[in-house]
């Protein structure tokens, strides 16, 4: 006897609740998809205008009935938001149906596939859900409730979704706002530079198996209720849900059979309806670069990119940042422009700029950062210029005749830094760069087929000789910049993505087919990219580039450790940085 034979009439388990005054909850509203799973969701309506209004929609992996205010997990984050937004239904990195209702939407959340009330097999990151999202939209602008037309709004995973999904053109689908949300999911979220990033199991254990369908000792914690079908057994659970750590360990390349279900090939040029992309300065390690290239490869005619600073889910629910989300909503689902997203008043990117350092995780202190406008992205002024790394640990703009080679122990060893001169002048980098090294392997003596891992950071040092450091997505300390590369997974694809767009900087294929070996001895051509970033140098201010075997400090939890993925055995021995004419080695900052 499985779960399906539990299921109650279709809508049977939906339910009322009116205790918030400032909305009504129909909480378990469902349908079903092809195999018979349902698709639960909780619609919230405001108690005056209507009957019917536009709607606006996420779906999360997260739970639609885990209370963002009392969670264990979430609840430190809450503590934070503006008393307006919270409420006993307001669920992790979802809009606050508190706030949008009173303003003439119906808020729209639904559990994916597999997670909380919504039945079937977790499958995260994965075209099921894509499928589904799409599948739900088309449901929401049939509704009785509803206008017909349906804005995707969400942080993180309810971000990232989006992109896929809108790439079906589902019908009712006006727009689209994805916050902070990654674009592709080998490059961003699962593999750094083809190294694994060990994000994904703290992610995976603390916030997705908590969640799945059918889980069971929930309210240890305040993780909602029993999935209306009841609980499953261990080997119940087991068999139906995806454990997404043990595939992406086993799966090191992109085109390997797991990957094709898993965001690879998606064209985003399909992506038609008018977008607004928020991205985060300080997501280095998961979502920065997908807000950026999904603004890149959007076809829509309206398309907006927005990048802020600080604490990944504040600027969401905090102004000024809300009232811009409301004001693309009212163009795009309610027909008034009185903001100019139409007319050209709204500029098609603007970003703060990083100028000096402000406090961090504060919502108050990351405003201190002024936004600017801007007409196009990459800026088109941007200057791309070589800084060459020297034997005297300089990064200077002409190559140099003397040769140098710095070795670290690999897997453990110490970082290298190389320095710009002190700025005599100030100067801003903004955009795509990134990092081209001369690399050998040295003293390898593992049992296995060698390789090796380059980890690298941009830092900003003060005219006190102090670093800045920035606020991460977590609102901790974290330096300008990073970027990865496994060595073995050093070739470049040209055209790394079924749509056409340019990328200003070198992307590794990750294909197995392409694979290149690593030999003792052999001095290899490492070509690093750089995530987008933004930051000014002023007088008496210098760049740091840093090099270094493992995950510089910073990094956060967006950190690649995992000792199966970095075994001692493929990566021992000693790497080394090659400089001089006939090397080269050097970084390409973009300067504007």
């Amino acid at each position: 006897m499985g779960y399906k034979d539990n299921y109650k009439p279709l809508g049977a388990i939906t339910t009322v609740d009116e205790s918030d005054s400032r909305y009504i909850a129909r909480i378990n509203e469902e349908f079903e998809v092809g195999d018979g799973d349902r698709i639960r969701l909780n619609v919230f309506l405001p108690r005056s205008g209507g009957p019917e209004f536009p709607v606006l929609m996420t779906a999360t992996p997260y739970g639609k009935d885990v209370p963002f205010i009392d969670n264990e997990v979430y609840k430190v984050f809450a503590a934070d938001l503006p008393e307006v937004m919270k409420s006993k239904h307001l669920s992790w990195e979802a809009p606050a149906p508190s706030w949008w209702c009173p303003h003439g939407y119906a808020v729209v959340i639904m559990d994916h596939r597999g997670s909380g009330a919504s039945s079937g097999a977790s499958r995260p990151f994965s075209t099921q859900d894509w499928d589904d999202y799409a599948k739900a939209i088309e449901w929401a602008a049939d509704q009785p409730w509803s206008i017909g037309k349906v804005g995707l709004t969400g942080i993180s995973y309810l971000g990232l979704n989006q992109w896929p999904t809108a790439a079906r053109q589902p019908r009712g689908l006006a727009c689209m706002v994805p916050w902070e949300g990654l674009g592709d999911y080998y490059r961003e979220g699962g593999r750094h530079g083809g190294i694994y990033h060990s994000f994904m199991d703290v992610w995976y254990l603390r916030q997705i198996m908590r969640n799945h369908y059918g889980s069971r000792n929930r309210s240890n914690g305040c993780w909602g209720p029993t999935s209306p079908e009841g609980k499953l057994s261990d080997s119940e659970l087991d068999g139906l849900h995806q454990k997404l750590p043990k595939f992406l360990l086993e799966n090191e390349w992109i085109d390997d059979e797991w990957y094709k279900d898993h965001m690879v090939g998606e064209d985003y040029s399909r992506i038609q309806v008018p977008l607004l992309s928020a991205g985060n300065w300080g997501g280095t390690g998961l979502h920065l670069r997908g807000n950026v290239l999904g603004y890149m490869r959007a076809s829509s005619r309206y398309k907006f990119l927005r990048i802020h600073t600080g604490r990944h889910d504040l600027p969401y629910y905090c102004e000024p940042y809300i009232t811009y989300q409301k004001s693309f909503f009212d163009c795009f689902l309610k027909g008034d422009d009185y903001d100019g997203w139409k007319t050209g008043k709204q500029a098609p990117v603007a970003f703060a700029v990083r100028r000096g350092t402000q406090p961090q995780g504060s919502i108050q202190g990351e405003l201190e950062y002024k936004f600017r406008d801007e007409n196009e992205w990459p800026l088109a002024r941007t200057k791309y210029e070589k800084h060459y790394l020297t034997a005297n640990k300089m990064l200077l703009k002409e190559k140099p005749s003397v040769e140098a080679t710095f070795s670290y122990q690999a897997l453990y060893g110490e970082c290298i830094q190389f320095t710009t001169p002190v700025a005599e002048e100030e100067y801003e980098v903004t955009g795509h760069g990134h990092v081209r090294l001369a690399v050998s392997l040295t003293d390898h003596e593992g049992e296995t087929e060698p390789d090796l891992d380059v980890y690298v950071a941009i830092r900003k040092i003060n005219a006190q000789g102090i670093e800045s450091s920035y606020s991460s997505s977590l609102g901790n300390p974290t330096p300008v910049v990073f970027g990865w590369l496994r060595a073995s997974h050093r070739t470049i694809d040209p055209n790394p993505y079924p749509d056409s767009f340019h990328l200003p900087v070198p992307v590794p294929s990750h294909r197995r087919s392409d694979r290149k070996e690593v030999r003792n001895g052999e001095v290899y051509d490492l070509q690093i990219e750089l995530w987008p970033t933004n930051v000014v140098v002023g007088r008496g201010e210098r760049l740091v580039v840093e090099i270094s075997p493992k995950d510089p400090v910073g990094a956060d939890l967006f950190a690649c450790y995992d000792p199966i993925d970095r075994d001692e055995r493929t990566l021992c021995g000693t790497n080394n940085i090659h400089i001089g004419k006939d090397y080269e080695s050097y970084v390409v900052l973009p300067i504007v």
